[in-house]
């Protein structure tokens, strides 16, 4: 009941607005039954149209995650999606800074069980949550927490076997600032780097997979001349053409 389009239809952007708007600008003054208001500014972007292939039709915003993910399934670490449908998964600080990178972040550059939790998910929109334990407050009062609030950020499971970041830039520097706050040092990963030592490492498999392919071909060229002599040497000695009067040298 909290989420509202600027016009009917198929609209580019679904907004969350509070309860009291609601209640006073909707239901009380009905400012949208034909009363000649335009709104300009109602409440948070919550889902955002996808111009990409997906079977669902809107994704998430990051501006209204912290609305939208207490609604989501949760998949915790170490568990595998196989339904395809818990697109709320739970990490470490160390898989969740290297999500907070531009471009494409390919799965392997993650621990193990957090690839293998991306690899179960179906292709569009999704949030990664991570939880920081709970600190004590000052050195006075031992034994007192706070529980410090989680952090989520929208990423997008593309076809193939890589990840999107669906932050901007300025949002991640604010992540990034939180994460020092909390005493967590590395807060980048240079994926471009990875990239370029996964190819480094993967140097010799493409080669090997090049020259076997090359024999492959090779193997079939030589198979085809062979046929090809084959069926000159069967000449036909027959006037009529038939098996009877072929002889083969």
């Amino acid at each position: 009941e909290q989420f509202m389009a600027r016009s009917c239809g198929d609209a580019k952007v679904l907004y969350y607005i509070t309860s009291a708007i609601k209640s006073q600008l909707f239901d009380t003054a009905g400012i949208q039954d034909g009363k000649g208001i335009t709104i300009i500014n109602s409440g948070l972007k919550a889902f955002a149209r996808n111009n990409k292939e997906c079977d669902v039709k809107y994704r998430i915003c990051q501006d209204a995650v912290e609305y939208v993910s207490p609604y989501m399934e949760e998949c915790l670490p170490g568990e595998v999606n196989t339904d395809q449908k818990r697109k709320l998964v739970i990490t470490d600080a160390v898989d969740f800074v290297t999500c907070l990178n531009d471009g494409a972040i390919y799965l392997s550059f993650f621990s193990e069980g957090f690839g293998n939790q991306m690899r179960g998910l179906e292709s569009g929109s999704f949030l990664v949550c991570f939880r920081p334990k709970s600190t004590t407050t000052t050195p006075t009062n031992e034994g007192d927490t706070t529980e410090e609030t989680p952090m989520t950020i929208v990423m997008w499971k593309c076809r193939a076997d890589a990840i999107n970041c669906l932050v901007s830039k300025s949002d991640m520097e604010g992540i990034r600032s939180r994460l020092i706050a909390m005493g967590i040092t590395k807060t980048r990963v240079d994926v471009e780097q990875l990239k370029k030592e996964w190819l480094e490492e993967h140097k010799d498999d493409k080669k090997k997979n090049g020259q076997d392919n090359y024999a492959k071909k090779k193997d079939n060229s030589e198979t085809d001349a062979v046929m090809k002599d084959d069926a000159k040497k069967e000449t036909n000695v027959g006037g009529d053409g038939t098996q009877d009067n072929k002889e083969v040298k």
